[in-house]
This record gives C-alpha cells, structure tokens and sequence, in this order.
C-alpha cells in the first residue's frame, strides 16, 4: 500500500530500485486454529506522486494529490484451508491441506508532479528563479548561464491579505515537447498548475519569437497546457536595452491579447504588481473551474456485470483453458499430483458447472487443460 505523506518532498527513498515485499501470513495451528495475515506493507510517498503499473501503461493506478490519499497497489495471497476443510461423508481423515496462493507481484513506476497554483516558464536565463526569489522566501539556485535551475522549485508568494503557491520550472528549450534538453522532465509538473507566468527577457533580440516558442512547445506537449491562462512578464526593463525593447514592441505586445506587466525581478520592479494580478487570475480560474463543475450533470453508469465465476476458451497451443478465480486458486494451492488432492479439485470443478462447459468445447476424459497456469488431466 502507498500512502500520500505532505511531509516528503521526494522519491529519493525508491532511486534504489529494490523489491519491497510484505511479510508472510502465520500457519495455522492445532484446534482448527487460523494462521494470523500478514501485515500490510506500508509505503510513503510525497503528495503529488503518480502511481503506474508498468504492465499497464496507458493510465495510472492511482493520482495521490491529497495527504493521507492511499492505494493498494499489490494484494496477499489469499490464504489456504488445512486438513479439516476436506472432511466428508467418505473421506473421514483427510491427508492433505492447501497451502495459500501467491501474492501479486507487480513493477510500478512512481512519478513526482508538483502541486503548484502558479507555473513560471520561459527560456533558460529569462529570470524566473529571480522573480520567485523576490516573490518568496524561496532561494532557487541563481546564475547567469542557462540551465542553473535543474529542478523545480516552489515558494509561497504571500501578498498579506492572500497568497499562492508558484514553481519555478527549469527553462525550456526548442524541441522540449520532443523531449529535448530537460523537456518532458518538467513539462510534465506544468500540467498542475492552473495559471502560467511567461517570462520573457526582454534584453534578447527577438523576445516575441521566443513566446511564440515556448507556447508551441506547450502546444506539442499537449494535456492541456496551452489552453493554461498566462500572464506575460516582460523582464529586466531595470537595463537600457530591455526598456527599449519594450517601447519597440509595445504594438506586437498588445497584439498577443495577453496580459502584461513590465518587471525587473531584480531590483523588484513591478513584481508586487504582477504577484496580485496573477493572484486575480488565479481565482477567476477556480472560481470557473467550480461553475462548470456545478453546471455537470452527473452521469449514473449501470455496475458492470459481474464477471462469470470461470472462462473457457481454447489457448494458441490447442489446450482448452479454464480461467476463473477460484478455479486457478484451487490449482495453484492444492497438490494435483496427488490422488485425493486431485479428486478434490475436480468434484470442486464439477459443482462449479465447469463439466458440461468442457464437453462444448470438445474435452473428453483424459485429455489435459490448462487451470490458473497449471495442466492437469481432465478426469
């Protein structure tokens, strides 16, 4: 089982790659004594973690967003009867017992996604490890050549009355959607986010082009990320060419039909201005987010049919498979190389129905099925 913890900022505990596995159930004692289940072995994870089944890898098992959120990922065997179980009118003293099933076993991938209200994105060196620097108590790694910043890192932007919680994404790249440079490692914590701060140096020769491409890398990304509300902070007017750039482009600017606020996350110029209305954005985005959720009617799906208590069908070898949860249970557990074991299992099968099934399917007495993986000769 995996558990959600607000306490853990990392999967640096799993890097190791190792199985973990629970412990075993007890065996069962004298006086038709049980044996004891095993405990569950409990697993910690940081809030924001997704858990995938890597047999299964087109959706998640589980999306752990809220602390103390849980999923069991891999169940215990279910356990075996012992000899008294098997007493019938002719069979007084039975001498043979079941053992218990397998566990699953499963491969999982855990992936870390930020939980942030506001993304900061834009090209390497655009300033964004500096805007949250002046917006939080945040202290991102700061240097003056791309990629300082090689992962994300979040501050709390409080403003008094309210505040927000901003990532400073790791720049991006030409390609990142392609997964080039650093791409799809931080792309993938923007999906989170519900508003984008797009930061643009303003000292760079043509900072509408460099816009327009990282909105088409978030555009080729997909999972919604470009249909994200931004907000545009034309950065580092605190330098002559900046300022000059602004005047220059103000007509292609306006023309974006983006909000916009000219800063300098340095000298923490015009930033407590662009943080309220970000903070603005933020909450029209939720407050729609809550309408259009009031506004859905709830669609009422009929439960699916229960599944039937076994399956037959014939395998790709030319043996007839019989497939069902007890049944492969049945032959996983109990001895089929022994006698009494063997006519138990198969008076089992015939109560189950499964006889007459097998005759459909062309199975004469003799012939070899296949059960829960396990061949056995039909009797």
């Amino acid at each position: 089982m995996l558990v959600a913890s607000a306490r853990l900022s990392t999967l640096e505990a799993f890097r190791d790659g190792r199985v973990r596995e629970a412990g075993p159930g007890g065996k069962g004692g004298g006086n038709q004594k049980r044996g004891a289940s095993a405990d569950d072995l409990v697993l910690t994870v940081p809030v924001g973690t997704v858990v995938w089944n890597e047999a299964q890898p087109d959706s998640p098992l589980a999306d752990l967003t809220v602390d103390g959120a849980t999923v069991i990922v891999a169940r215990g065997g279910r356990g075996g009867w012992g000899n008294l179980r098997f007493t019938s009118p002719t069979r007084q003293a039975p001498i043979f017992a079941q053992r218990g099933a397998e566990a699953q076993r499963r491969h999982i991938r855990l992936e870390l996604k930020l939980l942030a209200d506001v993304g900061l994105v834009g090209l390497p060196n655009a300033g964004k490890s500096t805007l949250l620097t002046s917006w939080s108590h945040a202290r991102p790694k700061i240097g003056a050549y791309p990629f300082t910043t090689l992962q994300p890192e979040l501050g709390v932007v409080n403003l008094g009355y309210d505040s927000f919680v901003a990532a400073d994404m790791p720049g991006l790249i030409e390609g990142a959607s392609a997964g080039v440079g650093l791409g799809h490692e931080f792309l993938k914590h923007i999906e989170r986010t519900r508003v984008l701060v797009h930061v643009l140096d303003m000292t760079r020769d043509a900072p509408l082009e460099d816009f327009a491409l990282i909105n088409h890398e978030l555009a080729e990304f997909g999972h919604g990320l470009a249909e994200k509300p931004q907000i545009l902070a034309l950065n580092k007017i605190d330098t002559p060419d900046g300022e000059a750039q602004v005047e220059l482009l103000r007509e292609g600017i306006d023309a974006l039909g983006v909000r916009w606020f000219a800063i300098s996350a340095a000298a923490q110029m015009g930033t407590r201005e662009l943080a309220e209305a970000t903070l603005e954005l933020l909450r029209r985005s939720q407050d729609e987010d809550r309408r259009t959720a009031a506004r859905v009617v709830p669609v009422l799906t009929p439960e699916p049919a229960r599944r039937n208590r076994f399956e037959v069908e014939t395998g790709r070898d030319g043996v007839v498979e019989l497939d069902g949860p007890t049944p492969n249970w049945l032959a996983q557990t109990l001895n089929l190389e022994q006698l009494e074991p063997r006519l138990e299992f198969l008076a089992r099968l015939r109560r189950m129905g499964v006889e007459r099934v097998l005759k459909r399917h062309g199975v004469a007495p003799g012939d070899m099925i296949r059960v829960g993986g396990v061949m056995v000769r039909w009797e």
